[in-house]
């Protein structure tokens, strides 16, 4: 009897358990007929959960309410995180030379002024207002890393207009280096097409990097900023002297305004109310023409045309002109540059003449119609320039390769072929070993191996 009460009790006490354990799951709707699918997760894929959802759902699926998550496979960021390799530079640190877009690369706030770069025998000038940075001419190749670094200190990455007065060497192998270097909006050159290996380098770098390349017609500007280039003569037809060509200047028997130098572009940059005159290497001829069309006018500082040639900066010119101030873009040459025929005419227009050649880089800051040079103007603007080819500055940063124009090889910085010189035809270059060969370019035997 007493067995039979013990297997009662036991019986009415695992009754109650069951009971209690049924109850209690009905109170959590375990049994509802709502009850989530289990969640499958992805290899990799993370758990998210919506705001507002009734259930957390794969990384990548939509939810209940339609919300989109945000799929994170393992070892990517999300969308809004920018991937950093390691010892790769970001975006802001280094702006994608090139490119028809150029909206994302900004220039810092820059001095308004006029950079006359000393680049040598050759033709460099920064013009620089608000964020605005315009390039005309680089110069020849053994300069072009004093141009990219002079450019990179003062914190440029773009230059929203490169132009070529014309193709000559000394004026634009250092835009192919700045075309490498840094980010270019539109590029501006003269309607005529050059023959050298140069002209093919400077042609190749445009087109690979997608920059729009105009040959603007008289009349056509460019303004941002405070800063305005008008063309006051594009390129005329006529015989055109390739760059390759060296005129026969300062032994009386070559006349470049008969050789084609007179293809070059005329301009007037406007800073503010300052304006500068720039005609690249353009002859008598044009300078004349151009007095004869009246479109001149007066202009504060005027580059002197061809470095000083006697057979440009005409008194014709220099009185329609009426410069303040004259800069002369010289460096050692054959040529008798700065001819003394031309600075007699300078004297006598009444110009304070400066001499890249004797001062360096000559800077003028603006700030409305006050011009501030940063040096003062020479006391004896014949003195001749003893110094000499200026050795090569320092291998700009971000260098990957150095072209040779005249092999169409491409070397690495270090290379026993190219270490510690520059040479004209040779240009620095800051893209990929592919984007080299696309420009027809082959890699150097020697510092990247047989191929």
């Amino acid at each position: 009897m007493k067995k039979r009460h013990t297997q009662v009790w036991i019986a009415t006490v695992l009754s109650g358990l069951v009971l209690a354990g049924l109850l209690l799951m009905f109170g959590l709707g375990l049994f509802d007929g709502n009850k989530p699918e289990p969640v499958e997760l992805t290899p990799g894929a993370t758990m998210t959960v919506s705001p507002g959802a009734e259930t957390a759902t794969p990384a990548g699926e939509v939810t209940p309410t339609g919300a989109q998550t945000t799929p994170t496979q393992a070892g990517s960021l999300a969308p809004e995180a920018t991937p950093t390799q390691a010892g790769a530079a970001t975006p802001e640190a280094t702006p994608t030379p090139g490119g028809k877009d150029n909206s994302d690369v900004v220039n810092p706030q820059l001095e308004t002024a006029i950079y006359c770069l000393d680049v040598g025998e050759g033709s460099s000038t920064l013009f620089c207002s608000g964020t605005t940075a315009v390039l005309i001419d680089g110069g020849d190749a053994y300069t072009s890393s004093y141009v990219i670094s002079y450019l990179k200190k003062l914190g440029i990455k773009r230059l929203q207009l490169v132009v070529a007065t014309h193709y000559d060497s000394d004026h634009i192998s250092g835009l192919v280096g700045a075309l490498s270097a840094f980010a270019v909006d539109e590029v501006w050159g003269p309607a005529y097409e050059g023959d050298t290996k140069t002209y093919a380098s400077f042609a190749s770098m445009i087109k690979s990097k997608e920059v729009p390349w105009t040959y603007p017609e008289d009349g056509r500007t460019f303004s941002a900023d405070g800063c305005t280039v008008t063309v006051l003569a594009s390129s005329v037809p006529g015989t055109v002297r390739q760059s390759g060509d060296a005129a026969d200047d300062g032994s009386g028997t070559g006349d470049p305004s008969e050789t084609g130098e007179d293809t070059s572009l005329a301009l007037r940059v406007t800073l503010d109310n300052v304006s500068i005159l720039v005609m690249g290497d353009a002859g008598a001829a044009r300078e004349r023409a151009l007095v004869k069309k009246g479109v001149v006018g007066k202009n504060d500082i005027f580059l002197a045309n061809h470095h000083g040639s006697r057979y440009s900066n005409t008194s014709e010119l220099l009185g329609a002109a009426r410069p303040a101030y004259a800069v002369i873009s010289v460096g050692e040459n054959d040529y008798g540059h700065p001819a003394k025929d031309c600075i007699d005419r300078l004297v006598e227009c009444g110009a304070l003449i400066y001499r890249t050649d004797v001062q360096g880089t000559v800077i003028f800051a603006v700030e409305g119609d006050v011009i501030r040079p940063y040096a003062s103007a020479l006391e004896d603007p014949y003195q001749k320039d003893e110094s000499g080819i200026k050795a090569p500055e320092e291998l700009p940063e971000g260098v990957t390769f150095i072209l040779n124009g005249n092999t169409m090889k491409y070397h690495l910085p270090g290379c026993s072929s190219v270490a510690g010189q520059m040479h004209r035809n040779w240009y620095y270059f800051y893209g990929t070993a592919e984007a080299a060969e696309d420009m027809g370019y082959q890699p150097c035997g020697n510092c990247l191996g047989k191929h």
